[in-house]
């Protein structure tokens, strides 16, 4: 793939950073069909960037994007839409809410009275949630939602496990030919987990929803701040144990668009709910939102998140780019020098501190 303008060695060294993190993470998945937690929680960020590559390659490599035709293009460009939560521009708090009631609904009438016993409803349990190392990383909603899986897909764990691995392969042949002819480079977070990191407990959920969150809060809005929990802890808690260096870019990246989705969506929650939240509640969303990297991430220059994003740079910032610069030079094209550092040097520790935040409101 030859660049023939400028801006397009930025995009392809971008691209090939996101593709390398996908061929790595894949490579452990199909090693190890057994774990499928991983999956739901990288599901979406995985069809974000096989989304968004393959529509960037379209302009700067196109006889590549040619070659790279990937298929379930809808499925996958639905996923790449729901990293937003509340930050979609075609959706509203309620409407994300209605996704989340349908999905809630679907499972209680899958999963509950289907006990000729009476004394056994009580037992029945309609709602999974998955832990890494404690922290909860995806539930039967949140899963349900990032890969629009019907509540049948959960019932029988035997065909779900080969459901989730046949995605992974499907996404996976897009990634090896796209990574063709790059160097391998180190290994997945993946690499470093042991199964007892992974736990699954099964429950009610109207009894988990009733104690998360502000009781003020509908049982869907504390569903789909439940997936904002677990995007949080998927890129802190799980992806912390990747440290290849080549990993560095998109780490940055994945944090980067989940604080600011999050924030987004907490801020537009806040907007229509948190002059009805409890006082403790409504100090802790307050403290994230006002929190000064949280601002920073709110207010960061629209054209950087893009071109993380969407891989091809603005051309007023294209002489400033070097593939030899750490984010090939993009903070300090984008943002003042201190702006530029403080994004560098806390998004690490802020991501950690969010995640933790809404870990513990989530706990209640």
């Amino acid at each position: 793939m030859t660049p023939t303008a400028p801006g397009n060695d930025i995009a392809l060294a971008l691209i090939a950073q996101d593709i390398m993190f996908l061929r790595r993470f894949a490579h452990s998945v199909t090693a190890a069909p057994d774990q499928v937690i991983p999956i739901f929680c990288m599901h979406n960020y995985m069809c974000l960037i096989i989304h968004e590559s393959h529509r960037a390659l379209r302009h700067v490599a196109p006889d590549a994007a040619d070659a790279l035709a990937y298929d379930c293009a809808p499925a996958i460009e639905r996923a790449r839409h729901s990293v937003k939560l509340y930050d979609d521009k075609y959706k509203e708090l309620d409407d994300v809410g209605a996704d989340f009631r349908r999905i809630i609904d679907e499972h209680r009438q899958e999963f509950l009275d289907n006990t000729w016993l009476p004394l056994a409803r009580p037992l029945e349990k309609d709602l999974v949630l998955w832990r890494f190392r404690g922290r909860l990383v995806s539930t039967s909603h949140t899963a349900s939602f990032f890969l629009a899986f019907p509540p049948q897909a959960f019932k029988n764990k035997n065909e779900l496990g080969p459901r989730l691995h046949a995605i992974a392969v499907e996404q996976g042949s897009y990634i090896a030919a796209a990574a063709e002819g790059l160097p391998w480079q180190g290994q997945s977070a993946l690499d470093a987990l042991r199964k007892t990191d992974l736990t699954e407990n099964e429950v009610r959920a109207e009894k988990h929803y009733r104690r998360s969150f502000d009781p003020a809060l509908r049982e869907e809005i504390k569903a789909s701040l439940t997936a904002m929990t677990c995007a949080l802890n998927t890129v802190d808690v799980l992806l912390a144990g990747d440290t290849t260096p080549f990993s560095a870019t998109t780490l940055f990246k994945l944090r980067y668009i989940t604080l600011h989705h999050v924030l987004s969506s907490l801020r537009k929650l806040d907007d229509q709910y948190g002059a009805g939240l409890r006082p403790p509640d409504r100090a802790l969303l307050k403290g994230i939102l006002d929190a000064p990297m949280s601002s920073l991430i709110l207010q960061a220059h629209r054209d950087f998140r893009n071109t993380l994003v969407h891989y091809r740079p603005t051309r007023n910032v294209q002489e400033r780019l070097s593939l030899d610069a750490p984010l090939y030079g993009l903070l300090d094209a984008y943002f003042p020098a201190d702006e530029a550092r403080s994004l560098g040097d806390a998004l690490v520790l802020h991501t950690a501190h969010v995640a933790d935040r809404m870990s513990a409101w989530c706990d209640g």
